[in-house]
C-alpha cells in the first residue's frame, strides 16, 4: 500500500463509542503484583472530516473552495480489531487497584500496509468487590499508525487516514473459572 502525497486536507478525527469482548488469564506475580495477559475483540468507530480537492490532480479542481469538483464531508470508519494485552496490576489500597502495561492491537477490515501491529501503552485505576472487577484505562499508541480508507484513488495511490490511538476504557470482568 502507498500512502503517496495526495491532496487532502483531514481536520483532528473523533471517535465514537466502542465495546470489545475477552479472555484473560491472570496470575499473583508476589504480594500485591499480580500480572494478565488476554486475547479480546475490540470495535470502535472514528469520524474523520475530509476536503479533497486540487487543481490538475484526476479532474479535481481546488482553485476555488466552492469549485463543484471539491469533494467534502463526514465519513465513519468502523474498526474491528484483534487486541492482546498485557497488564501489570498492584493493589494500593484495600479493593483499589493501579495498572499498566502494554497491548498489540491488528486491525483487521482495513489494509495497514507493511507495518500492521498497532502497540499501545495502558495505564488505569480499578477495584475489584466480591468477583467483579472494573477499571478505567487511558490507552495510547507509541505512534502514528493509519489505513488505506478508499474515499478516493488518484493515479493508482489510495487516500489513507493517518491516526494515533487515544481512548479511555472502562472495562468490567467477571472470573468465570477460578482456580482454587
Amino acid at each position: 500500500m502507498i500512502f503517496g502525497d495526495i491532496p487532502h486536507y483531514s481536520q483532528p478525527k473523533k471517535n465514537t463509542l466502542g465495546a470489545g469482548i475477552g479472555v484473560y488469564a491472570s496470575r499473583n506475580i508476589v504480594g500485591k503484583l499480580s500480572a494478565d495477559l488476554g486475547v479480546m475483540y475490540r470495535f470502535k468507530q472514528m469520524k474523520e472530516y475530509y476536503d479533497i480537492g486540487s487543481t490538475g490532480y484526476g479532474g479535481y479542481d481546488g482553485s476555488s473552495p466552492y469549485s463543484p469538483e471539491t469533494v467534502q464531508g463526514w465519513k465513519s470508519f468502523p474498526l474491528h480489531y484483534v487486541v492482546v494485552p498485557f497488564h501489570l496490576q498492584y493493589l494500593a489500597y484495600k479493593d483499589l487497584f493501579v495498572r499498566g502495561g502494554i497491548e498489540a492491537s491488528w486491525l483487521t477490515n482495513y489494509d495497514t500496509g507493511k507495518d500492521n501491529t498497532e502497540w499501545n501503552w495502558s495505564l488505569g485505576f480499578g477495584s475489584q468487590h466480591h468477583k467483579l472487577k472494573w477499571s478505567v484505562n487511558y490507552i495510547r499508541g507509541f505512534k502514528d499508525v493509519g489505513f488505506a480508507n478508499n474515499l478516493f484513488t488518484i493515479y493508482g495511490m489510495r487516500s489513507a487516514t493517518i491516526y494515533r490511538n487515544n481512548m479511555l476504557q472502562l472495562s468490567l470482568s467477571y472470573p468465570i473459572w477460578h482456580k482454587k
